[in-house]
């Protein structure tokens, strides 16, 4: 299976996606089962209906667009 864009393999299930759905949910793939989950890690669809809690924390906490190491590195020029 090839991973979906933006997804997270788990590192001691390497058959899991994590991928966040842009709501503050977590979706978790594995294989042809998959599962949403709230940022604690609590079912809320699926027929997979169990992830990891911190790995749902860490997927659905919210990403600055405008962060000051991201934007740094966006407006800095090629040159010294």
């Amino acid at each position: 299976m090839t991973a979906p864009v933006g997804a997270i393999k788990h590192p001691l299930n390497p058959n899991a996606y994590y991928v966040g759905d842009g709501d503050g949910t977590v979706r978790v793939i594995m294989g042809t089962r998959w599962g949403r989950f709230d940022p604690s890690g609590k079912h809320l669809e699926g027929t997979l209906f169990e992830a990891d809690p911190e790995l749902c924390v860490w997927v659905a906490a919210p990403r600055p667009s405008a962060h000051h190491r991201i934007s740094r590195v966006l407006d800095m020029p090629a040159e010294r």
